[in-house]
């Protein structure tokens, strides 16, 4: 997802000046949403008529994150895959990137047996994870020799790590994150999700005396918060679900994109990230780094899946935000998240525009709302799989 200028004003300063919820945005209005989803789908029609060759890479990227947005299966396109298959090896890496994104999207696992010969030309590491990982969803493993190069890549090992059986899985609950030793003295941000990312999770507000701010009632409050992402492929692939784990919140801004659209977003930097500045660790050793990690997890260092925004930081993935949505719920009305959006791995809270494109609610809004109210801003935000 894109980043909006983050313009050096001090961290306060971008809550305290953050745009109130917008009543109205002209790309929600059903003609304009209707006028939309034609020049995609006409977009994708076009598209799978041309070749699927590295000078068709802009039209074909464009296509395929259509079909993904709008969850758009052409059967002239399904027809024709076994066949695109066998030229796999012969794209280029963003093109190849962008066919099994689509296909891990669309088709999860349905085409793996045709696909046992293109690892050998996958043409970046991140790519053959990915593939790994689209053979294991067809129940396909394949075995990395040892004296392979890839063994050694850090995109394997975590590829190893996300698909070996769970075992002695911790208990987690709300109260695990109220421990006093967890970010002392701070208000902390907290994503409760499910390994099912299907499934909505919420957000929740820890207060700095280790107690949820709650409503009127004493009740504490929740915000809906989908950590799915479009693809739903793993955490430490670009574009895949939200890891879990510390992100470093650098401020409040709006978005300049159609689909995210105008309300108040929360920008975050996840570890080894830097964005307009603003670091997530000092310049520093990697062992250093990690040790940083480790001390400010404290107490919950030992649940292994609060390392995933490290590790998927670390090999470099980033721009993971927490937004709302203006994209139709239309397209997900039979998908067990619904009402909810998926992006493209942020945090996205949903949204119900109306036919003449005014806000009719905003979960988004109202969190944002809330720790617009707080006497200290937050500094991390802790996405945490119940």
């Amino acid at each position: 997802m894109g980043r909006c200028l983050f313009i050096g004003f001090l961290f306060f300063v971008n809550f305290l000046n953050a745009q109130n919820k917008p009543t109205f945005f002209a790309f929600t209005q059903a003609t304009v949403r209707a006028k939309t989803k034609l020049e995609l789908i006409n977009l994708v029609d076009a598209t799978i008529q041309v070749p699927l060759v590295d000078s068709n890479y802009k039209k074909w990227k464009s296509a395929f994150w259509a079909m993904e947005i709008m969850l758009y299966k052409p059967a002239a396109f399904e027809k024709n895959i076994p066949l695109l298959l066998k030229q796999f090896n012969q794209l280029n890496a963003a093109l190849q990137w962008s066919f099994l994104e689509a296909l891990y999207t669309l088709y999860p696992g349905d085409y793996a047996p045709y696909m046992k010969e293109t690892l050998q030309g996958a043409k970046t590491d991140k790519i053959k994870a990915l593939l790994l990982e689209y053979l294991h969803l067809g129940k396909i493993d394949p075995i990395i020799s040892s004296s392979d190069l890839f063994y050694q890549s850090p995109y394997y090992q975590l590829y190893l790590q996300n698909t070996k059986p769970i075992s002695n899985l911790l208990s987690i609950q709300e109260s695990t994150v109220l421990n006093e030793d967890f970010l002392p003295n701070q208000y902390v941000l907290v994503s409760f999700q499910y390994k099912d990312r299907n499934r909505p999770g919420y957000l929740m507000i820890r207060a700095a005396d280790n107690k949820w701010v709650a409503d009127t009632k004493n009740e504490p409050l929740r915000f809906a918060q989908l950590a799915r992402s479009i693809t739903n492929m793993p955490y430490y692939l670009t574009n895949g679900n939200t890891p879990q784990g510390l992100f470093r919140i650098t401020g409040l801004d709006a978005s300049d994109n159609n689909w995210i659209g105008p309300t108040t977003n929360l920008q975050m930097v996840m570890p080894y990230e830097q964005a307009d500045g603003i670091r997530f660790f000092a310049d520093s050793t990697q062992l250093a780094n990690k040790k940083i990690y480790e001390s400010l997890l404290s107490p919950l260092s030992s649940i292994t899946g609060l390392w995933q925004s490290y590790d998927a930081g670390k090999i470099g993935r980033s721009e993971i935000i927490a937004h709302g949505t203006t994209i139709p719920t239309e397209f997900y009305a039979k998908e067990p998240y619904f009402p909810c959006t998926p992006s493209l791995g942020c945090l996205c809270s949903p949204e119900i525009w109306n036919e003449e494109g005014k806000l009719v609610s905003s979960v988004q809004a109202e969190w944002i709302s809330e720790i617009k109210k707080l006497p200290q801003q937050p500094t991390y935000l802790l996405v945490i799989e119940l």
